[in-house]
This record gives structure tokens, sequence and C-alpha cells, in this order.
């Protein structure tokens, strides 16, 4: 994860476990749900997916938090040419935003809007359709911060392909 100039680092993970890890460490350093997004293919349309996301949201209220809050924004969607995925914060909002405005883009068009350049928004979303998770943070001046907390917890980027 190279350094950047640009308000968004994203980080992917092989790992789902590693992933939630890092989200915990990033709500730690005063990260806010409307700052931390993420994202993973979701096995069916209809049972792994919400199934997932609402075992989530319990084990994360009734577990004092785990990662509760981040999740309890999660949402099974349907991305058009994508297929089903579990998103959460940031990147829930803006994904089904795009699809009620009946954009096709899903992940790709999610990412660039917020700034991530079209080359490295495809490599991420071949990277989630490949299974692994995508975490991303909005932050305007702790880029540095964030990618050693991504780091810390197994995540690559386009610049650091694995």
């Amino acid at each position: 994860m190279a350094a950047m100039n640009r308000s968004t680092v994203v980080g992917v993970f092989t790992d789902r476990l590693q992933a939630e890890q890092a989200i915990q460490a990033l709500e730690r350093a005063g990260f806010t749900d409307q700052q931390i997004g993420f994202i993973r293919r979701g096995e069916q349309a209809t049972g792994e997916a919400r199934a997932d996301t609402g075992t989530k949201v319990a084990a994360g209220v009734g577990g004092g938090g785990v990662i509760g809050g981040l999740l309890g924004a999660g949402a099974a969607l349907l991305i058009p040419g994508f297929g089903p995925a579990i998103a959460g914060g940031i990147l829930a909002s803006m994904l089904g935003g795009a699809l009620l405005g009946a954009a096709t883009g899903g992940i790709l068009g999610a990412l660039t809007n917020m700034g991530v350049p079209e080359e490295e928004a495809r490599y991420y979303q071949k990277e989630v359709e490949a299974g692994h998770v995508l975490v991303t943070v909005k932050t305007d001046q702790r880029q540095q911060e964030v990618m050693n907390i991504l780091r810390q917890y197994g995540a690559y980027d386009a610049s650091t392909r694995a």
C-alpha cells in the first residue's frame, strides 16, 4: 500500500477473520462506520448472504459489539453483473445508492466515486469476485496510519499485489 494523496485507502484480505480484526482495530483507532466500508461476495442470492449478515449483527450486538455497528449497516446486495454481495459502512451506502439509481457500475462505480483510479478499482472488483474481502477507509489526513493497520492484519492493495 503505497503512500497516496487521495482520501480513500483500500485493503484486500484473503481471510475474512483478518478483515474483521482490521475493522475492529480501525474502530479502536477512532474511525467511524461512515469512514469504514467492506464488501465480500455472498455465496448465494437468498440464503448465505442474508444469514451471514444477520448472524454477524446478532453476534456483534450480543457479544459486546465485535463489529456489530459496522455490520449492522451491512446489507445483502444483488449487484448486476456481479451477483450477491455483503457490504457495510460507506460501501453499502454507495452501492445501495448506485443500485437504487439504476447505475450498473457496482463495485467499480462505487470505488471510482470514492476517488480510486479506474484501473485500481477494476483490480479490486476482480479481487472481490475471487472471494476476497475488500475494506475501504475514507480519511483526509491519516492514510499512512490506515495503511499500517490494514497491513498489520494481512491486507494488500493494487500496488502490493499478492
